[in-house]
This record gives structure tokens, sequence and C-alpha cells, in this order.
């Protein structure tokens, strides 16, 4: 039977990328199945991925399409003709038909009877037994010398690539000269981000971490420390804003009426509520104040959007690191902060003035889906092989598997492409890179010609 997507659907699309057959789609007002192209996962999962990873429930088996694992069986190979299923193939018929019964404990062996030996008879010398002989010293010829481990062969180092356009110098060497000096440098930027805490505090907690970050001297800025004295702001905020309220209503002569008193308390009371709840994580949960997430005012999120641009361009983060919704995880289907690695979706940008600095984070983990093969594969990926290069304003990073048995059982999962291709569009004109690769982690420094400094030591190949 195939399975189908009821009306509870909220379309968060989580199913669609999972599904190994590419059988569901986004439909007129919730996802469907193609009932033509779902195996109910059988020779992919030992159970279906869309049911899974659905936060609500809502994929569930179809009463009116009932089908054997022989036919499931024969729509994926008919699908998947490149795929080789063999018959140990992963199917949720032979996961239930395979639980184990319960195994009685073994019973203890039947204790051994006890005969009573006859007593020897009462002589001085029966009284007092006799010591066995002590073992004696193996001589030091018979001794086995110790086997010594074998020393582990040295992994050769692959020599570093060499790309058109990147500069000659080390990255290491690069990255040393390149201070980074964005535009909150000046005195004068930060005197006015210390005077502007009481409001700059309302922002989200993302924001005030990128402006601390930026600042870099927590005397100036700090998130506790702005989001303390934002909440102090709105408890006089939220009171004259009720008191305008009141003004407006009933004019001016409420202010000199005992009423008023009414509106100041009502702004307190909302400030000292809201504060609490913004701080919930630290008084609630007894996080310290680096692991608590301050949240934004009621007007916070306003603020951001209003102040979005300035922020790109002080901060110096004009790319933020693409955090995927988290959903439903379970064993068998892919993270999906991993999920997005393979699309070459998870880098950083930061401006630091004379250059940008690129952060792009590789595949660490081979997907443990079910497929056939996927037991003599390794669980840390490869490195990846990848180029890099200017064109256009814009630069590109391409990355590639070079595992061909991983590539195989790639082609059969919709989520895992073997290879990405990430095009950056850079704000400024780039002279010349240079780049450094370990980890799973590669960083690249941009250096804009407008700069100068260590651009002029030497321009690539």
């Amino acid at each position: 039977m195939a399975t189908m997507i009821t009306g509870e659907c909220i379309n968060c699309g989580a199913c669609e990328p999972e599904c190994p057959n590419n059988a569901i789609s986004q439909g007129d007002e919730i996802y469907v199945i193609d009932p033509l192209l779902c195996t109910e996962c059988v020779g992919f999962h030992d159970s279906e991925a869309c049911a899974a990873v659905c936060p609500v429930d809502c994929c569930v088996p179809d009463p009116n399409n009932m089908e054997s694992e022989e036919a499931l069986i024969g729509r994926a190979r008919e699908l998947h003709k490149d795929v080789e299923f063999g018959e140990n193939f992963e199917s949720r018929f032979r996961k239930a038909a395979e639980k184990p019964a319960a195994t009685p404990p073994p019973s203890p062996p039947p204790a051994a009877k006890v005969q009573a030996a006859p007593q020897p008879p009462s002589t001085p010398a029966a009284q007092k037994p006799k010591e066995a002989p002590k073992p004696q010293p193996a001589p030091a010829a018979a001794k086995a010398p110790a086997a010594k481990p074998a020393a582990a062969a040295p992994v050769p180092q692959k020599p570093k690539k060499q790309f058109p356009g990147e500069l000659r110098a080390p990255f290491a060497e690069l990255l040393g000269q390149c201070e980074r000096k964005g535009p909150l440098s000046g005195t004068l930027p930060r005197l006015c981000v210390f005077l502007a805490q009481p409001i700059l505090g309302a922002l989200p907690h993302r924001d005030k971490e990128e402006l601390e970050k930026a600042i870099d001297n927590p005397w100036i800025f700090s998130v506790a420390g702005a989001t303390g004295l934002n909440i102090v702001h709105n408890l006089v905020l939220y009171a004259l804003a009720l008191m305008a309220l009141a003004v407006a209503a009933a004019g001016v002569d409420i202010l000199f009426s005992q009423r008023i008193n009414n509106y100041i308390l009502i702004g307190i009371v909302l400030g000292l509520l809201e504060g609490v709840y913004r701080l919930r994580e630290g008084i609630f949960q007894a996080k310290s104040a680096e692991a608590t997430s301050l949240g934004a005012a009621a007007y916070g999120t306003g603020l951001s959007f209003a102040l979005r641009p300035l922020m790109a361009r002080q901060t110096g983060v004009f790319r933020r690191l693409a955090v995927p919704v988290d959903g439903f995880y379970a064993e068998g289907f892919v993270e999906k902060l991993e999920r997005e690695r393979r699309y070459g979706n998870i880098y950083t940008i930061e401006d630091w003035g004379p250059a940008y600095l690129l952060r792009m984070e590789f595949p660490r983990r081979v997907p443990n889906v079910g497929v056939a093969g996927r037991s003599e594969l390794p669980d840390e990926m490869p490195d990846y092989d990848f180029d890099l290069s200017l064109k256009d304003g814009h630069f590109i990073v391409k990355g590639r598997c070079p595992d061909d048995r991983i590539r195989r059982i790639s082609s059969s999962i919709a989520a895992f492409p073997p290879e990405f291709t990430t095009s950056i569009a850079l704000q400024e004109k780039v002279q010349g890179f240079a780049h450094r690769f370990e980890n799973k982690l590669l960083e690249v420094l941009l250096l804009k010609e407008r700069g100068a400094g260590p651009e002029g030591r030497g321009h690539g190949r």
C-alpha cells in the first residue's frame, strides 16, 4: 500500500527531499505522494522516510492501496535500474518479521553432588598436609619476545592546489597582515554604539552577538549588558507610551489627575513581564549568561529589519550562516545541517576592510540511510576535491566527492548530491585570494583591489 499525506499537513517540506523515489511534490494545498512512484521505501529503508521526518505524523499508510513487498521492490528496481538491491534489501516488512522473540534466561547448571571424602587415618603425618611443590619459572630462553607493534605507514600529504588568480603568499601570512578594520573600529562609531546600548539591546540575540563580535570590547558593548539596559529602558518607555495614549484619548488634563498613575503602573508591569520572559532561560533554567539566549523586545524584530542594511555594513557580516529549520530526527535520517553542507550552503562571509574572509564547511559524515552497500562504507566523509575561481565579480566554489563508492549510492538519495557549485556575489572588486583547507573547513581570504597592503606581495599565476 502506498503512503498518503493527510489534511493535517503543515507544508513544512521536510518529507520531499527524503523520498528516494521523488514521489512527493507540492500540491494545491498540501504535499502529495504519487502512488505510482511510492515504494514505501522498500529497498532503501526499513521504514517510510517521509513518516519518520514528518513533525505532525500526517504520512500514513493508504488503506485503499494495499501492495505486497514483491510489488514494491519490483517497482523500486524499475525506477532505479542502476541500483543493485540484492536479496537482503531494506524493507519494513522484514523489520517487522525479524523482531526477535523473547528467550527465557538460561537455567543454571545442576549443582554437582558432593560426596564425602573418606577421612584419612588420624596420624601425625596425616594431620599436616604436604605443601605443593612451587612452580619453577621457565628458562629465559623459553620466553617468547614481545612483538612490537608495527609502525603505521605515514599518510602521504597531498600537495596544495594552486588556482588561477590565487596569490603566492601563504594563507597564514596574509591573514596575519590583514588586521580586521571594519567601520566600527573608529572612535566616533564606537561612542555611538556605547550610548545607544539601551536601544540596541532590544535587537534579537543574533544581531547583538554580531555587534559584540564587531566591537570586540565588552566595556563598549556586550549582549548581556545591552539587554539589561534595554529592560530598564523599557520600564520607562512603556509607561511613557501608555501616558501618550491616555493623552490622545482623554486630553492633556489627564496628566494632572490620579488616573495617570494607572497607566504608569501598567507600563511598568508590562516592562517587568517582558524582561522576565526575555531572561527566562537564566531565571528558570539556571543557565549562565554565555549560554542564555537573550531575546528581542516587543519592537526588537522591527528594529532589526530597519537597521539590517546598516548593521551589515558596520559589523562586516553580510552573509550569515544558513541554519535549516530543526525538524524530526531519527536514526537512519540525515542531520539537516549536514545535508546543507552537501549542497555547499553552510558558509559565512565577513568584511575585514581590506579583504573578505570566507569560511565554508564541507560534508563530514556519510549519510546512514539504509541503502544497499552502506555498511561497507566508512562513517566519515572523505575530503572533497574542490576548485576555486574568480569570475565576473563572483567567487565560485565547486566541490566534488572523489570516492566512487559513495558517488554510486548518492544517485539513489535525493538529498545527497555528489557535487555542488556555490557562486558568491562580492560587493567590491577582488584582485586575488589565498585559501586553506583543514578538517573539512575551507577558508579563503579575498583581497580587495582598493586595499593597500598584503595584496601587493604577489599575484596568482
